[in-house]
């Protein structure tokens, strides 16, 4: 069976496949310097259109749905991880709020790339086990990622000097 095409499906999954080989470099690769400056503008913009387009795609049942409010929810940790890094000054702990929602955006093209495995290799018959098979994907990858995103945040930013140097000194803060 040929699935119906889109362009925006295409569209869609052509940049989601870019964000999920840019996001697995952003993870294995150091987190400072204008190489991952560069691949986070990549992923940044390029999930930012696969979301886009994935609000255009209507296979599944034919009208909004579950994947469109992820679309968009994702939409909104691109942002929120953003926000941060274009503030001055940066508030603290911005590195550790970075992390988090970027991070956490990174979920979705990997439990959206399961759930497509799955509806594909699965004999699935109708939009209930699709949508079924979708929840046991994303559960599974949410936890998996969880305990990952953990083990790897950077650390909450300590005091600044001036604050270390008020406590030391007895003043208040």
């Amino acid at each position: 069976m040929i699935a119906h095409l889109t362009l925006a499906g295409v569209i869609h999954a052509v940049l989601a496949m870019l964000c999920l080989a840019a996001g697995l470099v952003q993870f294995l690769r150091p987190k400072r310097g204008a190489g991952h400056r560069a691949r986070g503008y990549l992923y940044v913009y390029a999930m930012l259109l696969s979301d886009a387009a994935a609000l255009l795609v209507y296979r599944f049942t034919g009208h909004f749905n579950v994947f469109h409010l992820a679309a968009i929810v994702n939409f909104t940790l691109i942002v929120l991880a953003i926000v941060p890094l274009l503030r001055t000054p940066k508030p603290s702990n911005w590195r550790r709020t970075h992390y988090n929602f970027i991070a956490w955006s990174y979920v979705s093209p990997v439990s959206a790339a399961g759930t497509n495995i799955a509806a594909r290799l699965l004999p699935l018959q109708n939009s209930e086990q699709v949508a079924l098979t979708a929840l046991a994907v994303s559960l599974v990858t949410m936890a998996i990622a969880y305990s990952l995103i953990r083990k790897h945040q950077p650390p909450p930013d300590g005091p600044t000097l001036s604050t270390g140097l008020i406590g030391q000194s007895g003043g208040s803060s």
